[in-house]
């Protein structure tokens, strides 16, 4: 049996790190009917944190997706451009069984990022047990994109640490006004940004070698899989992209700093 871990570099107002976590699942269960053996194995995902808005100031209620599309494109076409990108990732996101209604309102992604930071800390000290901080992650980004909700809210956060069995809603608010994890999260983006030379999210990494930029399809992630089982471990991290016949991995589908999501 292998212990296949994930790490997933993201942020949750991107919306392409929605739906390729959407792919990752659909290839995990692809895997797990068709490869060989593949039902026994297991698989665990870790989240850190990337900020598409790395200027937003922290403890500011968010403005609403439209108006800060209005912001970056400029109102000279009438909102036409950002317009377009919604119902462009709208239609995407159909596809993987989701209804975006991009009324959720954006800004710093701090407090979220210390949230899940926390949930992973929980999960590894086994205290809630595997599966705490996707469950959070996941939960953020239903309430963004498809529930309307402010991301910077901290009262929206302890309802989500709550409802993922965190603890009480008082304590996570009381968690949340700390402030505690801040320097933490601060220091795992920077890395990502700079030593990690990351230009926009998602990004995936199997086992701690294979790397996976970008949304991509199924494929790539069940390549990836593959090589995990028949190479063993020891290799250096590689892009799985690369080898793909036909897939460029400067094409995939991601979200950059700024907000820019292609």
């Amino acid at each position: 049996m292998t212990k296949f871990t994930i790490d997933i570099t993201s942020d949750p107002v991107c919306p392409w790190c929605y739906m390729g976590k959407i792919r990752l699942e659909r290839a995990i269960s692809l895997y797990q009917k068709v490869y060989p053996g593949g039902r026994h194995d297991t698989f665990r995902v870790a989240w850190h944190p990337f900020y598409l808005e790395p200027d937003a100031p922290a403890g500011r209620p968010g403005v609403p997706w439209a108006e800060r599309h209005a912001q970056k494109f400029g109102d000279a076409d009438d909102g036409a451009r950002g317009r377009h990108l919604r119902e462009q990732l709208a239609a995407k996101g159909r596809q993987h069984g989701l209804d975006f209604s991009f009324g959720g309102k954006i800004g710093s992604t701090r407090d979220a990022h210390r949230l899940n930071g926390l949930a992973g800390r929980m999960e590894k000290e086994e205290e809630e047990g595997p599966g705490l901080q996707d469950r959070v992650v996941m939960q953020l980004f239903r309430n963004f994109f498809e529930g309307e909700a402010d991301i910077t809210s901290r009262g929206m956060l302890a309802d989500v640490a709550e409802q993922a069995g965190m603890g009480h809603r008082a304590d996570m608010l009381e968690w949340l006004e700390s402030g505690e994890g801040g320097s933490e999260v601060d220091e795992e983006a920077r890395w990502a940004r700079e030593e990690g030379q990351m230009k926009g999210v998602p990004r995936f990494v199997v086992q701690g070698k294979h790397v996976i930029d970008g949304a991509q399809d199924e494929q790539a992630f069940m390549e990836a899989f593959v090589k995990v089982k028949e190479e063993g471990e020891g290799e250096p991290a590689k892009s799985v992209s690369s080898s793909l016949g036909g897939s460029d991995p400067g094409a995939a589908a991601s979200c950059a700093p700024g907000g820019s999501c292609s």
